[in-house]
């Protein structure tokens, strides 16, 4: 397994601006990828989309005047007719869950409303669960004031905490293939408090305890974890060498616990990388990576097996 073709598909030409172009996620035909962007004049941060078949046809896909836009996830469910992204929206300490219509003017995302979470909310990461009845459309969300993960319906029925009561939590993912799998990246709770930096990336699965899934010979650093459509593979960022380096992105295949398959690297070493995506057909794959100070591109790749 390893991943070729890869190229950047965001700021390609020689102009002189510089952005940081972050969190990519793909649309459900695979043929768009969505990002975030800030930098250059930008105050908060915007949705952007560029077709991959045209590197650097990049242009503004959503903006709002009071919040920044972050952590896209766009649904691939093909009978939900609206609110097919989910995000984070973050202005002065307090990020909400928000839900856009495809193709939405400025400023028309709704705050998603979930039972018991009304004031002093920390919620981000939204993933999808996949469903192809469009009255069973949910999200698997972290809660950054419990360091849980929660699973609420896109009309505000809480569902209940799906992450184990022994970790706490970061970035979810949730397979396609089997709702009741999860990872995300935590850590087991203790006196010394939540410290990200100490992540590691694991995997729960129903009736058992949650088993640790980045590889122990990379560190105890393991983020941004995101499991392929059919359920065999999950992509995460960890350090390139260990306890040091760069944040670089890895590829591992799903197997059985002890999960000891090999680990695959995807990016340069020497650029950091974060937050990669896979494409519906699960044969491509997204990530941010660094070329420059103040300038982080899109990257795009093909897994080939």
């Amino acid at each position: 397994m390893e991943v070729i073709d890869i190229h950047a598909i965001t700021q390609v030409d020689s102009s002189g601006s510089s952005y940081v172009d972050g969190r990519p996620c793909f649309s459900p035909d695979g043929r768009t990828v969505l990002f975030e962007r800030s930098g250059s004049g930008i105050s908060l941060n915007e949705f952007w989309s560029v077709p991959i078949d045209n590197p650097g046809s990049e242009k503004v896909y959503y903006t709002s005047s009071t919040y920044n836009c972050l952590r896209a996830a766009w649904s691939w469910n093909p009978n939900q007719k609206n609110n097919q992204i989910a995000f984070t929206a973050n202005s002065n300490g307090i990020s909400k869950i928000m839900l856009l219509d495809a193709g939405g003017a400025p400023n028309s995302a709704q705050e998603l409303t979930i039972q018991g979470y009304q004031a002093n909310i920390k919620l981000s990461y939204p993933a999808w669960y996949s469903s192809s009845n469009a009255d069973e459309e949910a999200l698997l969300i972290t809660d950054y004031n419990a360091l849980n993960l929660i699973k609420a319906t896109t009309h505000g029925e809480f569902l209940g905490v799906v992450s184990s009561a022994t970790k706490w939590t970061g970035m979810g993912t949730v397979s396609a293939v089997n709702k009741n799998v999860i990872a995300y990246a935590g850590q087991s709770m203790s006196a010394n408090g939540y410290n990200q930096n100490v992540n590691q990336i694991w995997i729960q699965t129903p009736g058992r305890a949650p088993a640790l899934f980045s590889s122990k010979d990379k560190g105890t650093i393991g983020r941004a974890p995101w499991i392929s459509p059919d359920g065999k593979m999950m992509a995460f960022e960890a350090l390139s060498n260990g306890t040091s380096g760069n944040m670089q992105i890895f590829l591992k295949q799903i197997t059985n616990a002890p999960y000891d398959q090999p680990i695959v690297s995807v990016s340069n070493a020497n650029n950091p990388s974060q937050h990669a995506k896979f494409s519906p057909d699960g044969t491509k794959l997204v990530w941010m990576q660094t070329t420059a100070p103040g300038k982080t591109q899109i990257f795009l790749g093909t897994i080939h097996m």
